[in-house]
């Protein structure tokens, strides 16, 4: 009879207070927030361009909590797909639904707000009367993203863009304008949402450049790339993301890792996710624990485990 499967899940803490941010890239954010435009994130991936967005919105909402607009807690995310339009990034309209109904509702019932659309919603304030967004809209994205409460308050936010490349061409062109202008219409409601004037909407847009990006899109940008980190900054990520203490032998493996994503000879460059997940696997399981030393000498009893899941998690090797 087989043994049985292991059942544990690794843990990595992807808590956004544990991101460790760069001096550089600190202030390549300041500089974007500054100047009131768009951050464009680059970097290979694994490297941790999603999670910067939501480490930028936690610290935004530390800073700001006596301001007349205090930050949310967490950023607003729209992962961009292939089949994505401009639109999109601030509403959907389920046009076949609202044909179909059969209780003659009115159109905002059938439309969502998405990331840039209730970042807007969101800066006015939704106060239950006398808001600026019509009744149903408003209570949608008081339910998604204020936990329902509805006050006059109005709130800044982050807005994360994520894999922007991934879009057609067209999309990033379309956007230029509601960035410059910071307002939006429902052509279905014939109605035109504004950025409420005390509100702060800071949008952070990733790409692995996988498509080259407008010309006229990348100048509204401030560009920062995410470089692969030192020796002493994969320590500390994974002193903080998997809560190990440094030793000879943790050194070890950050040194096995780089000398993989040096040679190159994987499927593709691992990642400091992928170190992540490996050295999670090894410290969980107690492997890390039960290594002599790492690597490992071939007469060490997990020397074969140690291979596969290094194999497995790091190497991808098409050797």
């Amino acid at each position: 009879m087989p043994a049985p499967l292991l059942l544990q899940r690794i843990a990595v803490n992807n808590d956004p207070g544990q991101y460790q941010m760069s001096s550089a890239l600190q202030r390549a954010v300041e500089l974007a927030i500054a100047l009131n435009k768009p951050l464009l994130v680059g970097g290979e991936p694994g490297t941790g361009k999603t999670q910067l967005a939501h480490a930028v919105a936690r610290r935004l909402h530390e800073q700001t909590q006596a301001d007349a607009a205090p930050f949310l807690e967490r950023a607003l995310q729209f992962d961009t797909k292939s089949s994505s339009a401009a639109s999109d990034l601030f509403y959907t309209y389920d046009a076949v639904g609202h044909f179909r109904d059969k209780l003659g509702q009115g159109a905002d019932q059938f439309i969502e707000l998405k990331a840039l659309g209730a970042a807007f919603a969101l800066s006015q304030g939704l106060a239950a009367e006398g808001g600026t967004l019509p009744e149903p809209l408003a209570e949608r994205v008081a339910a998604k993203y204020t936990y329902g409460q509805r006050t006059g308050q109005p709130l800044s936010s982050v807005v994360l863009i994520d894999e922007v490349d991934k879009a057609p061409r067209e999309f990033p062109n379309d956007l230029l304008n509601e960035l410059e202008s910071f307002s939006y219409e429902i052509r279905e409601l014939n109605h035109r949402l504004h950025k409420g004037p005390d509100a702060r909407i800071v949008i952070i847009l990733t790409s692995n450049f996988d498509k080259n990006l407008p010309p006229a899109f990348l100048r509204r940008c401030v560009y920062y790339h995410i470089p692969f980190p030192e020796t002493a900054d994969l320590l500390t990520i994974t002193q903080h993301r998997l809560s190990v203490a440094e030793s000879p032998k943790l050194l070890g493996a950050i040194k096995v890792f780089e000398q993989l994503y040096s040679q190159n000879k994987t499927v593709r460059t691992p990642s400091t996710g992928e170190l992540l997940d490996w050295l999670g696997y090894l410290t969980q399981t107690g492997l890390f624990e039960q290594l002599q030393t790492i690597p490992p000498e071939k007469n060490d009893p997990l020397y074969e485990t140690y291979q596969l899941v290094t194999n497995s998690l790091v190497l991808k090797t098409n050797q």
